[in-house]
């Protein structure tokens, strides 16, 4: 019996992340500035044990140096809450830092919990073992092993670190960086993002009860 079958594949519940590379000849320069800034802050730097990274505290958007930086942020916001239709409700920075990660040094497994949007930008990275890798997020996950991988069938998907590359994905998403494999630091600068007015305007109810008998 021939049996003639029209297919429509239908990807439900996609997970978002936004890219934004500057011009490298404006990266050069922007990268340049903030890198003498996070050395001024972290100068004289301590011992660290093997594995460990330097961090600087987490309110570089508060401070004069990095409002340059700051503005780009909200700039990449407000294009992210177009693209998701949340124009009407703004969103904040809640914390900005910057990590240095010397060569052999990594982040854990983990996501930034109360927060709605989370980003790192690259202000210099190393010839190798620059990706940022993100979990699959479903609680389980049974795939047969494939010699292809797909974003269907993977359960983790790696995004290549740049000088001037900025990477936003939703606070929730557990990501991690593996070791720098490279002979020089990986400095990056990450943040959280945060609905400004969250409790006035977006955790309000949707519904409206309807007139009834007490």
């Amino acid at each position: 019996m021939n049996v003639r079958v029209k297919q429509n594949v239908r990807e439900l519940f996609p997970t978002p992340l936004w890219v934004l590379d500057l011009a490298a000849a404006e990266a050069a320069a922007f990268n340049a500035r903030l890198k003498a800034e996070i050395e001024k802050i972290i100068e004289p730097r301590p011992d660290l044990p093997s594995g460990s990274n330097w961090q600087t505290p987490h309110d570089l958007h508060t401070r004069p140096e990095f409002a340059e930086f700051a503005r780009l942020v909200e700039v990449a916001t407000r294009s992210v809450a177009q693209f998701l239709q949340l124009e009407q409700y703004p969103m904040m920075i809640t914390g900005c830092w910057a990590n240095i990660n010397p060569p052999g040094s990594y982040h854990p497994t983990h996501n930034h919990p109360n927060n709605y949007l989370s980003g790192v930008y690259y202000v210099d990275v190393p010839e190798v073992g620059c990706d940022l890798i993100f979990q699959d997020p479903r609680p389980v996950s049974i795939m047969p092993w494939t010699p292809k991988l797909s974003p269907i069938t993977a359960n983790a998907a790696a995004e290549q670190a740049q000088p001037g590359r900025m990477v936003i994905f939703p606070s929730w998403l557990r990501h991690h960086v593996p070791s720098n494999a490279g002979n020089s630091e990986r400095i990056s600068i990450a943040f959280n993002l945060m609905f400004t007015n969250f409790a006035e305007t977006a955790a309000v109810p949707r519904w409206k009860a309807s007139a009834g008998p007490a």
